[in-house]
């Protein structure tokens, strides 16, 4: 997957007003699940009406219009054991949601269900990205079970940045996050609850030819003085501000499940 440089518009800095919107989300009845493909892509469609109901979907107007149709892309693993798949909601700092094809075997190893929004790159509102990025839940729960305690949010460049928005205003959901080229410090007074959030797993990656390794480096920092001890700063030899291989990806995620290999 080609490299994609600059920082993201529209206020990324910006904690935006999201109020309640996990218990939201939680507190819908999720549909009847279905028989689960496996190592396949696919395509999730709903309008914030259709996962909602109208007059919640209206909460929301002005950050998504509730009769347009939003679109997420999907990896669901290829295991085929009695575990329910964990998922990865990942935000990409470009338009498409689409899995970089070297990471779904570590999908299928790490037993996790890939989702990420389309139409949600740089150029898009950051509160739009962050709604959409806790709607994946929503929409995946519609078709699939999954295990809600091995919710995972990760974000590639300025889609770092607004993952790193989405761990600390949801830490009960998004109990571990990746954070890759990209990620900004929590601000207290817009973050709910500090105390939960610093027992949630991190990992920040990065590389020598990454622009952003020196803010990288400063925020993991910010992390582990603020008593969020369970974050980790992975330096890949050689990479530059891109995405990593599925390698590396496997050391970040054992990492976020509780397992340090290193």
């Amino acid at each position: 997957m080609g490299t994609v440089t600059g920082r993201q518009t529209g206020g990324a800095r910006r904690a935006p007003v999201v109020a309640c919107l996990w218990l939201t989300v939680l507190c819908l009845a999720a549909a009847q699940a279905e028989e689960p493909p496996h190592g396949i892509d696919l395509r999730l469609e709903h309008t914030p009406g259709e996962l909602l109901g109208t007059e919640e979907a209206a909460r929301y107007r002005r950050i998504l219009d509730p009769d347009r149709p939003l679109s997420w892309e999907v990896y669901y693993p290829a295991g085929d054991g009695d575990q329910l798949p964990g998922v990865l909601v990942y935000i990409s700092p470009g338009p498409s949601g689409r899995i970089d094809p070297r990471w779904r075997r570590v999908m299928d190893e790490m037993n996790l269900i890939y989702i990420a929004a389309n139409d949600s790159g740089n150029r898009v509102r950051t509160n739009r990205r962050m709604v959409l990025a806790v709607f994946a839940v929503r929409a995946l729960s519609r078709r699939f079970e999954f295990d809600a305690s091995r919710i995972r949010v990760a974000g590639f460049s300025g889609g770092g940045r607004v993952a790193s928005l989405v761990a600390s205003q949801y830490p009960e959901a998004f109990t571990g996050a990746l954070y890759i080229c990209g990620a900004d410090f929590w601000k207290k007074s817009r973050t709910p609850n500090v105390e939960r959030l610093i027992r949630n797993r991190f990992v920040f990656v990065t590389g020598p030819g990454d622009f952003n390794q020196s803010e990288m480096r400063r925020v993991h920092q910010r992390y582990l003085k603020a008593g969020a001890g369970n974050s980790k700063l992975m330096v890949i030899p050689g990479m530059g501000h891109e995405l990593p291989d599925a390698a590396v990806l496997t050391r970040a995620l054992a990492y976020l499940a509780g397992d340090d290999p290193d």
